[in-house]
């Protein structure tokens, strides 16, 4: 299936098969913001959806109904969630990045001045975020690790972030 929205700050998304029949339609409480691709199992794919309203759905292909995930006061600019899927990572537009428990909700950290995020799809204690001209990264409890760099975080694998800068995919090497 394919899935899209209609036009930028709509409020409804809709599922594709590939023959161009429409399969399922969900209507939102607010605009959507951002979309993340979540994989899973054909015909059972999740996406995580953050909304204006500060609403992050978890919604799956197959199922009419959204989940909520957590309800926080700011839109929602970025969200990822970490390899076991129990942390959800946001960004907000006061550009605040919080990071969550999923089960219990409960708010693990916060950083400042955050533009874009990825957790490391190889260790569900490591992330990364961009910030005003620096790439930080953090691991577990420890304070954050900042690196001079321009451009945005879009993924983090092993010991590779990858960041966009302009119309140019960097890989950057960090120690584990």
């Amino acid at each position: 299936a394919v899935v899209s929205t209609q036009s930028t700050g709509d409020h409804r998304l809709q599922a594709y098969a590939f023959s161009g029949a429409k399969e399922r339609e969900w209507v939102l409480e607010a605009n959507i913001r951002y979309i993340k691709v979540t994989g899973g199992p054909p015909g059972k794919e999740g996406l995580l959806v953050g909304l204006r309203n500060g609403q992050v759905l978890k919604i799956f292909v197959n199922n009419p109904f959204p989940m909520l995930i957590i309800k926080q006061p700011q839109c929602i600019r970025c969200i990822d969630i970490s390899m076991g899927r129990d942390k959800l990572a946001i960004i907000d537009e006061t550009q605040t990045c919080s990071v969550y428990d999923i089960k219990s909700k409960k708010l693990l950290f916060q950083e400042p001045n955050a533009t874009s995020l990825a957790w490391n799809t190889h260790n569900s204690d490591m992330m990364c975020f961009s910030s005003n001209g620096y790439l930080n990264i953090k691991a577990s409890n420890f304070p954050v690790h900042q690196r001079k760099m321009q451009g945005y975080v879009v993924g983090f694998t092993g010991s590779k972030i990858f960041c966009l800068q302009n119309l140019t995919m960097q890989a950057v090497d960090v120690p584990q």
